[in-house]
């Protein structure tokens, strides 16, 4: 999936890290940040992969003999939540559309995939830039059940205290991908996609809050002087 860029290509770690239960529900993540550097997903995921399958994709992917995100994606079967940050969002909405397997697109901080024809101060703000740009594509996955969420990092947010877009491996964004996920299952509208999945979910942000919930807390009862 070369729309990232050969500029993008990462030098540090390989292109697709895999780890969790075979059986379990596959989340892929697509960074174009390349943070599982070390052959290893970043510490605040490995808890997820107690319960959820993580692939972690360095973006582009396809680097040498290994495998792009197409056909990463084209070897699945079941149900799979892509994770996708900053200019890795918009081609996630286009998997998305060509792979039935994928029943959840999560955008993390959005940013348009080809700044050189799309520009957020062209929309005001990244929020505008995102409801208006992505429009078609994410009316067109939820009339096939897809479920889209995005979510903004908020700089006044004492906890996460780093510029957008927030690293993947940040506990801030973990959570908010978890709560996505969750909030889209069982709801009145769309009861089954990923409602059997519940429980690995449920389990699995049990275990990141359990590692990093007091961290966290810490964080913004100090208004983000302290650790």
């Amino acid at each position: 999936m070369r729309e990232f860029g050969e500029d993008g290509i990462r030098g540090a770690g390989p292109p697709v890290v895999w780890r969790g239960p075979e059986r379990a529900p596959v989340v892929l993540v697509l960074d174009p940040a390349g943070e599982a550097k070390h052959n290893e997903l970043p510490a605040t995921w490995r808890p997820l992969a107690q319960h959820l399958r993580v692939g972690w994709c360095r973006l582009p992917a396809e680097v040498g003999d290994e495998p792009s995100v197409e056909e990463i994606l084209g070897g699945l079967s079941g149900r799979v939540h892509l994770v996708a940050s900053g200019t890795a969002a918009e081609p996630a909405l286009r998997l998305a559309l060509k792979f039935p397997v994928v029943r959840t697109v999560v955008a993390v901080d959005p940013a348009p995939a080809d700044p050189g024809t799309a520009h957020v101060d062209d929309y005001g703000t990244t929020a505008d830039w995102w409801d208006r740009a992505t429009e078609e594509a994410r009316s067109a996955l939820r009339a096939r059940d897809v479920r889209v969420g995005a979510f903004l990092s908020r700089e006044s947010d004492p906890a996460v205290r780093v510029e957008p877009p927030v690293p993947l491996g940040h506990p801030d964004v973990v959570g908010r991908v978890v709560q996505t996920l969750l909030s889209f299952q069982g709801d009145r509208a769309h009861p089954d996609p990923v409602e059997p999945e519940r429980g690995e979910v449920v389990e699995a942000w049990h275990a990141v809050q359990q590692r990093f919930g007091p961290a966290l807390q810490r964080a913004r009862e100090s208004g983000g002087s302290g650790a």
